[in-house]
Protein backbone atom coordinates (compact mmCIF):
# COMPACT_ATOMS: atom_id res chain seq x y z
CA UNK A 1 0.00 0.00 0.00
CA UNK A 2 3.05 2.46 1.08
CA UNK A 3 4.87 1.15 -2.41
CA UNK A 4 1.43 2.37 -4.70
CA UNK A 5 0.66 5.64 -2.89
CA UNK A 6 4.71 6.62 -3.37
CA UNK A 7 4.36 5.49 -6.93
CA UNK A 8 1.11 7.55 -7.24
CA UNK A 9 2.55 11.28 -6.18
CA UNK A 10 5.45 10.11 -7.84
CA UNK A 11 4.59 9.11 -11.07
CA UNK A 12 1.10 11.04 -11.67
CA UNK A 13 1.20 10.82 -15.17
CA UNK A 14 1.08 6.80 -15.04
CA UNK A 15 -1.23 6.87 -12.45
CA UNK A 16 -3.75 8.70 -14.80
CA UNK A 17 -2.75 6.72 -17.98
CA UNK A 18 -3.67 3.55 -15.90
CA UNK A 19 -7.18 5.31 -14.71
CA UNK A 20 -7.98 6.55 -18.06
CA UNK A 21 -6.66 2.97 -19.63
CA UNK A 22 -9.23 1.11 -17.35
CA UNK A 23 -12.28 3.78 -18.17
CA UNK A 24 -11.99 3.27 -21.91
CA UNK A 25 -12.12 -0.37 -21.70
CA UNK A 26 -14.82 0.03 -19.68
CA UNK A 27 -16.82 2.71 -21.76
CA UNK A 28 -15.68 0.27 -24.65
CA UNK A 29 -17.46 -3.13 -23.35
CA UNK A 30 -20.56 -0.51 -22.89
CA UNK A 31 -20.71 0.39 -26.54
CA UNK A 32 -20.26 3.74 -25.99
CA UNK A 33 -18.20 3.54 -29.03
CA UNK A 34 -20.48 1.92 -31.28
CA UNK A 35 -21.77 3.20 -34.58
CA UNK A 36 -24.75 3.66 -33.13
CA UNK A 37 -23.72 6.21 -30.61
CA UNK A 38 -20.71 7.97 -32.74
CA UNK A 39 -22.38 8.01 -36.09
CA UNK A 40 -24.21 11.17 -37.05
CA UNK A 41 -24.87 9.24 -40.82
CA UNK A 42 -26.42 6.11 -38.89
CA UNK A 43 -28.72 8.26 -37.11
CA UNK A 44 -30.08 10.25 -40.13
CA UNK A 45 -29.43 7.70 -43.27
CA UNK A 46 -29.94 4.43 -43.99
CA UNK A 47 -27.23 2.20 -45.24
CA UNK A 48 -27.64 1.86 -49.39
CA UNK A 49 -29.01 5.41 -49.43
CA UNK A 50 -28.62 7.40 -52.38
CA UNK A 51 -26.91 11.10 -51.16
CA UNK A 52 -25.36 13.91 -52.11
CA UNK A 53 -22.48 15.41 -50.24
CA UNK A 54 -20.42 18.47 -49.75
CA UNK A 55 -17.13 18.45 -47.98
CA UNK A 56 -13.28 18.93 -48.19
CA UNK A 57 -10.79 16.12 -49.20
CA UNK A 58 -8.52 15.77 -45.97
CA UNK A 59 -6.67 12.84 -47.33
CA UNK A 60 -3.91 12.24 -50.52
CA UNK A 61 -6.36 10.37 -53.16
CA UNK A 62 -4.84 7.08 -54.05
CA UNK A 63 -5.64 5.06 -57.13
CA UNK A 64 -6.54 1.38 -55.82
CA UNK A 65 -8.41 -1.65 -58.07
CA UNK A 66 -9.04 1.17 -60.85
CA UNK A 67 -11.11 3.05 -58.29
CA UNK A 68 -9.78 6.61 -56.91
CA UNK A 69 -9.45 6.57 -53.04
CA UNK A 70 -9.81 9.06 -50.66
CA UNK A 71 -11.51 10.05 -46.95
CA UNK A 72 -13.77 13.25 -46.87
CA UNK A 73 -14.65 15.37 -43.80
CA UNK A 74 -18.01 16.09 -44.88
CA UNK A 75 -19.47 19.67 -44.35
CA UNK A 76 -23.68 18.99 -45.11
CA UNK A 77 -25.25 15.61 -46.62
CA UNK A 78 -28.89 15.83 -48.86
CA UNK A 79 -28.16 19.70 -47.24
CA UNK A 80 -27.98 18.73 -43.86
CA UNK A 81 -25.37 19.69 -41.52
CA UNK A 82 -23.31 16.57 -40.73
CA UNK A 83 -19.71 16.38 -39.60
CA UNK A 84 -18.05 13.06 -40.59
CA UNK A 85 -15.54 11.11 -42.32
CA UNK A 86 -16.69 8.89 -45.16
CA UNK A 87 -14.36 6.82 -47.39
CA UNK A 88 -14.87 7.79 -50.86
CA UNK A 89 -14.68 5.49 -53.87
CA UNK A 90 -15.08 7.12 -57.30
CA UNK A 91 -13.68 6.67 -61.26
CA UNK A 92 -10.21 6.66 -61.38
CA UNK A 93 -10.14 9.48 -64.37
CA UNK A 94 -11.30 12.08 -61.90
CA UNK A 95 -9.11 14.91 -60.67
CA UNK A 96 -8.94 15.41 -57.06
CA UNK A 97 -6.34 16.53 -54.70
CA UNK A 98 -5.84 17.30 -51.19
CA UNK A 99 -7.71 20.47 -50.12
CA UNK A 100 -10.25 20.13 -52.68
CA UNK A 101 -14.35 21.39 -51.53
CA UNK A 102 -16.56 18.79 -53.72
CA UNK A 103 -19.81 17.81 -53.91
CA UNK A 104 -20.29 13.99 -55.30
CA UNK A 105 -23.54 12.10 -55.51
CA UNK A 106 -23.96 8.19 -54.56
CA UNK A 107 -24.78 5.39 -52.62
CA UNK A 108 -23.71 4.73 -48.84
CA UNK A 109 -22.92 1.77 -47.67
CA UNK A 110 -21.33 -0.16 -44.71
CA UNK A 111 -17.71 -1.61 -45.51
CA UNK A 112 -17.53 -5.20 -44.40
CA UNK A 113 -15.01 -7.35 -43.23
CA UNK A 114 -14.31 -11.15 -43.89
CA UNK A 115 -16.13 -13.48 -41.87
CA UNK A 116 -13.26 -15.19 -40.94
CA UNK A 117 -12.31 -14.15 -37.44
CA UNK A 118 -9.08 -14.84 -38.42
CA UNK A 119 -8.57 -12.28 -41.56
CA UNK A 120 -8.36 -8.78 -40.43
CA UNK A 121 -11.40 -6.92 -39.66
CA UNK A 122 -11.43 -4.01 -42.33
CA UNK A 123 -14.54 -2.54 -40.52
CA UNK A 124 -13.62 -2.56 -37.45
CA UNK A 125 -10.49 -0.83 -38.48
CA UNK A 126 -12.25 1.95 -40.41
CA UNK A 127 -14.58 2.31 -36.92
CA UNK A 128 -11.86 2.72 -35.07
CA UNK A 129 -10.29 5.25 -36.78
CA UNK A 130 -13.43 7.17 -36.89
CA UNK A 131 -14.64 5.81 -40.44
CA UNK A 132 -17.67 4.25 -40.41
CA UNK A 133 -19.58 4.47 -43.76
CA UNK A 134 -18.02 4.66 -47.83
CA UNK A 135 -19.63 6.13 -50.31
CA UNK A 136 -19.80 4.89 -53.84
CA UNK A 137 -19.70 7.83 -56.04
CA UNK A 138 -21.82 8.55 -59.61
CA UNK A 139 -21.27 12.26 -60.57
CA UNK A 140 -18.91 14.42 -59.11
CA UNK A 141 -18.29 18.62 -58.91
CA UNK A 142 -15.42 20.63 -58.13
CA UNK A 143 -16.21 23.51 -56.06
CA UNK A 144 -12.84 25.45 -54.77
CA UNK A 145 -9.50 24.33 -53.00
CA UNK A 146 -9.17 25.41 -49.63
CA UNK A 147 -6.04 23.42 -48.40
CA UNK A 148 -4.04 23.74 -45.27
CA UNK A 149 -0.68 25.32 -46.49
CA UNK A 150 1.70 23.12 -44.33
CA UNK A 151 0.06 19.60 -45.18
CA UNK A 152 -0.16 21.15 -49.10
CA UNK A 153 3.70 21.77 -48.90
CA UNK A 154 4.77 18.55 -47.27
CA UNK A 155 2.51 16.69 -49.73
CA UNK A 156 4.09 18.47 -52.66
CA UNK A 157 7.62 17.71 -51.19
CA UNK A 158 6.58 14.38 -51.19
CA UNK A 159 5.63 13.83 -54.58
CA UNK A 160 8.58 15.81 -55.72
CA UNK A 161 10.33 12.68 -53.75
CA UNK A 162 8.40 10.37 -55.69
CA UNK A 163 9.17 12.02 -58.81
CA UNK A 164 12.80 11.96 -58.21
CA UNK A 165 13.16 8.42 -57.35
CA UNK A 166 11.35 7.73 -60.61
CA UNK A 167 13.83 9.27 -62.64
CA UNK A 168 16.79 8.12 -61.25
CA UNK A 169 15.72 4.20 -60.10
CA UNK A 170 14.82 1.53 -61.87
CA UNK A 171 11.67 -1.16 -60.23
CA UNK A 172 12.03 -2.42 -58.11
CA UNK A 173 14.40 -0.14 -56.37
CA UNK A 174 12.48 2.32 -56.78
CA UNK A 175 9.51 1.16 -55.33
CA UNK A 176 11.12 0.09 -52.25
CA UNK A 177 12.65 3.34 -51.88
CA UNK A 178 9.17 5.32 -52.24
CA UNK A 179 8.45 2.91 -49.86
CA UNK A 180 10.39 2.86 -47.08
CA UNK A 181 11.26 7.13 -47.22
CA UNK A 182 8.17 8.68 -47.36
CA UNK A 183 5.74 5.63 -47.29
CA UNK A 184 3.81 5.93 -50.57
CA UNK A 185 3.45 1.48 -51.28
CA UNK A 186 1.49 2.23 -54.44
CA UNK A 187 4.08 0.93 -56.33
CA UNK A 188 5.17 -2.52 -54.16
CA UNK A 189 3.63 -5.08 -55.93
CA UNK A 190 2.22 -8.50 -53.76
CA UNK A 191 5.61 -10.36 -54.28
CA UNK A 192 7.43 -8.13 -52.47
CA UNK A 193 5.27 -7.48 -49.81
CA UNK A 194 5.36 -11.32 -49.33
CA UNK A 195 9.15 -11.37 -49.24
CA UNK A 196 9.24 -8.94 -46.58
CA UNK A 197 6.60 -10.38 -44.32
CA UNK A 198 8.40 -13.78 -44.50
CA UNK A 199 11.44 -12.17 -43.72
CA UNK A 200 9.99 -10.27 -40.66
CA UNK A 201 11.00 -6.84 -41.72
CA UNK A 202 7.45 -5.94 -43.32
CA UNK A 203 7.86 -2.90 -40.84
CA UNK A 204 10.79 -1.23 -43.06
CA UNK A 205 8.30 -0.52 -45.78
CA UNK A 206 5.74 1.44 -43.16
CA UNK A 207 7.41 5.07 -42.34
CA UNK A 208 6.82 4.11 -38.28
CA UNK A 209 9.13 4.62 -34.90
CA UNK A 210 11.84 3.39 -37.07
CA UNK A 211 12.12 5.54 -39.47
CA UNK A 212 11.17 8.94 -37.19
CA UNK A 213 13.75 7.96 -34.95
CA UNK A 214 16.35 7.64 -37.33
CA UNK A 215 15.60 10.79 -39.02
CA UNK A 216 15.36 12.48 -35.64
CA UNK A 217 19.35 11.73 -34.95
CA UNK A 218 20.20 12.47 -38.55
CA UNK A 219 18.33 15.57 -37.22
CA UNK A 220 20.31 16.54 -34.45
CA UNK A 221 23.74 15.00 -36.88
CA UNK A 222 23.31 17.81 -38.68
CA UNK A 223 22.51 21.03 -35.83
CA UNK A 224 25.51 19.46 -33.57
CA UNK A 225 27.41 20.46 -36.51
CA UNK A 226 26.49 23.81 -36.41
CA UNK A 227 27.77 23.68 -32.56
CA UNK A 228 24.11 23.74 -31.12
CA UNK A 229 24.27 22.56 -27.90
CA UNK A 230 22.08 18.89 -27.39
CA UNK A 231 19.13 21.06 -25.29
CA UNK A 232 18.43 23.38 -27.99
CA UNK A 233 19.48 21.25 -30.85
CA UNK A 234 16.38 18.32 -30.11
CA UNK A 235 14.29 21.53 -29.30
CA UNK A 236 14.83 23.14 -32.64
CA UNK A 237 14.54 19.08 -34.32
CA UNK A 238 10.95 18.95 -33.37
CA UNK A 239 9.46 20.62 -35.91
CA UNK A 240 11.54 19.12 -38.78
CA UNK A 241 10.56 15.56 -37.36
CA UNK A 242 6.71 16.53 -37.64
CA UNK A 243 7.38 17.89 -41.02
CA UNK A 244 8.94 14.44 -42.02
CA UNK A 245 5.76 12.71 -40.38
CA UNK A 246 3.06 14.85 -42.36
CA UNK A 247 5.06 14.63 -45.47
CA UNK A 248 4.84 10.86 -45.48
CA UNK A 249 1.67 10.68 -44.86
CA UNK A 250 0.89 10.99 -41.06
CA UNK A 251 0.12 7.32 -40.66
CA UNK A 252 -0.50 6.19 -37.16
CA UNK A 253 2.86 4.96 -36.15
CA UNK A 254 4.94 7.49 -37.45
CA UNK A 255 2.71 10.25 -35.52
CA UNK A 256 3.15 8.62 -31.89
CA UNK A 257 6.50 7.80 -32.25
CA UNK A 258 7.29 12.03 -33.16
CA UNK A 259 4.72 12.97 -29.91
CA UNK A 260 7.06 10.25 -27.82
CA UNK A 261 10.15 11.89 -29.10
CA UNK A 262 8.86 15.19 -28.68
CA UNK A 263 8.00 14.51 -24.62
CA UNK A 264 11.84 13.13 -24.24
CA UNK A 265 13.22 16.36 -26.23
CA UNK A 266 11.30 18.87 -24.40
CA UNK A 267 12.39 17.27 -21.54
CA UNK A 268 15.80 17.82 -22.58
CA UNK A 269 15.34 21.28 -23.95
CA UNK A 270 14.25 22.04 -20.33
CA UNK A 271 17.54 20.55 -18.78
CA UNK A 272 15.70 17.92 -17.11
CA UNK A 273 16.95 14.31 -17.52
CA UNK A 274 13.99 12.47 -19.20
CA UNK A 275 12.20 10.03 -17.38
CA UNK A 276 11.78 7.21 -20.00
CA UNK A 277 8.85 5.43 -19.02
CA UNK A 278 7.04 8.71 -18.20
CA UNK A 279 7.85 10.36 -21.84
CA UNK A 280 6.79 7.05 -23.28
CA UNK A 281 2.98 6.89 -21.32
CA UNK A 282 2.57 10.87 -21.47
CA UNK A 283 2.35 10.47 -25.47
CA UNK A 284 0.30 7.07 -25.02
CA UNK A 285 -1.90 9.63 -22.95
CA UNK A 286 -2.42 12.78 -25.08
CA UNK A 287 -2.97 10.50 -28.35
CA UNK A 288 -5.42 8.65 -26.26
CA UNK A 289 -7.16 11.75 -25.13
CA UNK A 290 -8.20 12.93 -28.46
CA UNK A 291 -8.31 9.27 -30.02
CA UNK A 292 -9.41 6.90 -27.72
CA UNK A 293 -10.28 4.04 -30.09
CA UNK A 294 -6.39 4.17 -30.86
CA UNK A 295 -5.95 1.78 -27.77
CA UNK A 296 -7.46 -1.17 -29.81
CA UNK A 297 -5.38 -0.85 -33.17
CA UNK A 298 -2.67 -3.52 -33.83
CA UNK A 299 -0.57 -0.72 -34.49
CA UNK A 300 -0.84 1.10 -31.20
CA UNK A 301 -0.30 -1.62 -29.35
CA UNK A 302 2.90 -2.84 -31.42
CA UNK A 303 4.21 0.94 -31.29
CA UNK A 304 4.20 0.66 -27.65
CA UNK A 305 4.79 -2.75 -26.37
CA UNK A 306 8.35 -2.70 -28.88
CA UNK A 307 9.89 0.21 -27.37
CA UNK A 308 8.41 -1.05 -23.88
CA UNK A 309 10.40 -4.00 -24.70
CA UNK A 310 13.28 -2.30 -26.11
CA UNK A 311 13.34 -0.09 -22.37
CA UNK A 312 12.94 -2.42 -20.27
CA UNK A 313 15.05 -5.25 -21.87
CA UNK A 314 17.93 -3.83 -24.08
CA UNK A 315 20.55 -3.38 -21.07
CA UNK A 316 19.63 -6.64 -19.59
CA UNK A 317 19.90 -8.27 -22.53
CA UNK A 318 23.29 -6.31 -23.78
CA UNK A 319 25.02 -7.40 -20.47
CA UNK A 320 25.32 -11.03 -21.91
CA UNK A 321 27.74 -9.85 -24.68
CA UNK A 322 29.93 -7.25 -22.08
CA UNK A 323 32.74 -9.67 -22.60
CA UNK A 324 32.96 -8.37 -26.37
CA UNK A 325 36.00 -5.77 -26.79
CA UNK A 326 35.83 -5.77 -30.61
CA UNK A 327 33.58 -2.06 -31.65
CA UNK A 328 32.16 -3.85 -35.04
CA UNK A 329 31.04 -6.95 -32.88
CA UNK A 330 29.74 -4.84 -29.75
CA UNK A 331 27.71 -2.54 -32.43
CA UNK A 332 26.01 -5.78 -33.69
CA UNK A 333 25.59 -7.15 -30.26
CA UNK A 334 23.81 -3.71 -29.73
CA UNK A 335 21.61 -4.28 -32.85
CA UNK A 336 20.76 -7.92 -31.72
CA UNK A 337 19.75 -7.00 -28.25
CA UNK A 338 17.19 -4.03 -29.02
CA UNK A 339 16.33 -6.75 -31.80
CA UNK A 340 15.67 -9.60 -29.26
CA UNK A 341 14.40 -7.13 -26.89
CA UNK A 342 11.26 -5.90 -29.64
CA UNK A 343 10.97 -9.40 -30.82
CA UNK A 344 10.18 -10.62 -27.35
CA UNK A 345 7.80 -7.83 -26.58
CA UNK A 346 6.22 -8.25 -29.61
CA UNK A 347 5.79 -12.45 -30.40
CA UNK A 348 2.60 -12.93 -28.36
CA UNK A 349 0.86 -9.76 -30.24
CA UNK A 350 1.99 -10.75 -33.50
CA UNK A 351 0.47 -14.04 -32.75
CA UNK A 352 -2.71 -12.91 -32.07
CA UNK A 353 -3.00 -10.48 -34.83
CA UNK A 354 -1.51 -12.46 -37.81
CA UNK A 355 -1.20 -16.30 -36.14
CA UNK A 356 2.37 -16.61 -37.95
CA UNK A 357 5.77 -16.15 -36.62
CA UNK A 358 8.81 -14.92 -38.28
CA UNK A 359 11.49 -17.51 -37.83
CA UNK A 360 14.75 -15.46 -39.62
CA UNK A 361 12.88 -11.80 -38.43
CA UNK A 362 15.75 -12.15 -35.79
CA UNK A 363 18.77 -12.58 -38.22
CA UNK A 364 16.87 -10.52 -40.85
CA UNK A 365 16.59 -7.20 -38.16
CA UNK A 366 20.03 -7.38 -37.26
CA UNK A 367 20.92 -6.98 -40.82
CA UNK A 368 18.31 -4.99 -42.44
CA UNK A 369 17.78 -2.35 -39.62
CA UNK A 370 21.29 -0.60 -39.64
CA UNK A 371 21.28 -0.71 -43.16
CA UNK A 372 17.71 1.28 -43.35
CA UNK A 373 19.19 3.79 -41.65
CA UNK A 374 22.27 4.16 -43.81
CA UNK A 375 19.81 4.39 -46.69
CA UNK A 376 17.57 6.61 -44.99
CA UNK A 377 20.50 9.10 -44.57
CA UNK A 378 22.00 8.82 -48.16
CA UNK A 379 18.25 9.70 -49.51
CA UNK A 380 18.63 12.80 -48.17
CA UNK A 381 22.07 13.64 -49.36
CA UNK A 382 20.81 11.71 -52.69
CA UNK A 383 17.55 14.42 -52.76
CA UNK A 384 19.50 17.69 -52.09
CA UNK A 385 22.18 16.66 -54.58
CA UNK A 386 19.01 16.24 -57.10
CA UNK A 387 19.55 20.21 -56.98
CA UNK A 388 23.15 20.76 -57.25
CA UNK A 389 24.25 18.25 -59.83
CA UNK A 390 22.54 15.40 -62.53
CA UNK A 391 26.44 13.84 -62.01
CA UNK A 392 26.19 14.34 -58.25
CA UNK A 393 22.69 12.64 -57.89
CA UNK A 394 23.35 10.02 -60.06
CA UNK A 395 26.71 9.06 -58.00
CA UNK A 396 24.47 8.56 -54.22
CA UNK A 397 21.88 7.25 -56.63
CA UNK A 398 24.21 4.52 -57.66
CA UNK A 399 25.35 3.79 -54.05
CA UNK A 400 21.73 3.82 -52.42
CA UNK A 401 20.73 1.55 -55.48
CA UNK A 402 23.77 -1.06 -54.07
CA UNK A 403 22.43 -0.51 -50.27
CA UNK A 404 18.96 -1.62 -51.54
CA UNK A 405 19.75 -4.37 -53.69
CA UNK A 406 21.41 -5.61 -50.51
CA UNK A 407 18.60 -5.42 -48.35
CA UNK A 408 16.45 -7.13 -51.86
CA UNK A 409 19.40 -9.95 -51.27
CA UNK A 410 18.44 -10.44 -47.96
CA UNK A 411 15.00 -10.82 -47.65
CA UNK A 412 14.78 -12.75 -50.59
CA UNK A 413 17.05 -15.24 -49.30
CA UNK A 414 15.84 -15.50 -45.88
CA UNK A 415 11.88 -14.71 -46.73
CA UNK A 416 12.13 -17.64 -49.28
CA UNK A 417 13.08 -20.39 -46.92
CA UNK A 418 11.14 -23.08 -46.14
CA UNK A 419 11.45 -22.62 -42.26
CA UNK A 420 10.98 -18.55 -42.67
CA UNK A 421 7.68 -18.40 -40.91
CA UNK A 422 5.56 -20.64 -39.47
CA UNK A 423 1.32 -20.86 -38.43
CA UNK A 424 0.40 -20.84 -34.99
CA UNK A 425 -2.74 -20.88 -33.19
CA UNK A 426 -3.80 -17.49 -31.73
CA UNK A 427 -3.14 -17.76 -28.17
CA UNK A 428 -6.28 -16.08 -25.79
CA UNK A 429 -5.85 -13.39 -23.89
CA UNK A 430 -5.26 -14.37 -20.47
CA UNK A 431 -1.94 -16.25 -22.49
CA UNK A 432 -0.89 -13.23 -23.32
CA UNK A 433 -0.80 -11.88 -20.07
CA UNK A 434 0.60 -14.43 -18.47
CA UNK A 435 3.50 -14.90 -21.06
CA UNK A 436 4.24 -10.96 -20.44
CA UNK A 437 4.19 -11.64 -16.39
CA UNK A 438 6.58 -14.31 -17.07
CA UNK A 439 8.97 -12.06 -19.05
CA UNK A 440 8.67 -9.37 -16.30
CA UNK A 441 9.68 -12.12 -13.44
CA UNK A 442 12.45 -13.90 -15.40
CA UNK A 443 13.85 -10.22 -15.62
CA UNK A 444 13.08 -8.55 -12.63
CA UNK A 445 14.00 -11.00 -9.99
CA UNK A 446 16.56 -12.97 -9.21
CA UNK A 447 18.11 -16.50 -8.22
CA UNK A 448 14.99 -18.49 -6.54
CA UNK A 449 12.50 -15.50 -6.25
CA UNK A 450 12.82 -15.45 -10.14
CA UNK A 451 11.93 -20.00 -10.09
CA UNK A 452 9.51 -19.57 -7.85
CA UNK A 453 7.60 -16.64 -9.16
CA UNK A 454 8.50 -17.75 -12.62
CA UNK A 455 7.34 -21.36 -12.46
CA UNK A 456 3.64 -19.99 -10.65
CA UNK A 457 3.14 -18.01 -13.74
CA UNK A 458 3.41 -21.22 -16.05
CA UNK A 459 1.51 -23.51 -14.13
CA UNK A 460 -1.15 -20.96 -14.01
CA UNK A 461 -0.64 -20.87 -17.83
CA UNK A 462 -1.40 -24.90 -18.23
CA UNK A 463 -3.77 -24.73 -15.94
CA UNK A 464 -6.06 -21.90 -16.70
CA UNK A 465 -5.87 -21.76 -20.23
Amino acid sequence: MKYLLKLIFTRPVITVFVVYFVLIIVLNWLGYFSVQSRSNIFKLFKDSANVLVEGKVVSEPYVSNKAKRFILKTNSINHIEVKEQVLISMPAGYVINYGDIISVEGKLYRPVSSKNANLFEYQKYLERNEIFFALRVYSFEYIKSQPNIIKKIAIDLKNDIVNKIDDYFLYPSSAILKSLIIGDKTSLDQKIKSVFSDSGVIHILVVSGLHVGFVSVIILFLLKLFCIPLNKASLISIPFIFFYVISTGANPPAVRAAIMLTCIFISLALDREPLIYNSIVLSALVILIFRPQDLFLASFQMSYLATLGIVFLYNKIFKLFKSVKNSVLSFFCGVASVTVSAQLALMPVLMFYFSKVSIVSFFANIIVVPVTGVVLGCAIVFYISTFLSKHLAMFFAYILNIFVSFIVYVTTFLGSLEFSSIVVNRPAILEILLFYMFLFLVFTFKNKRRIIFSSIVLSLNFLLV
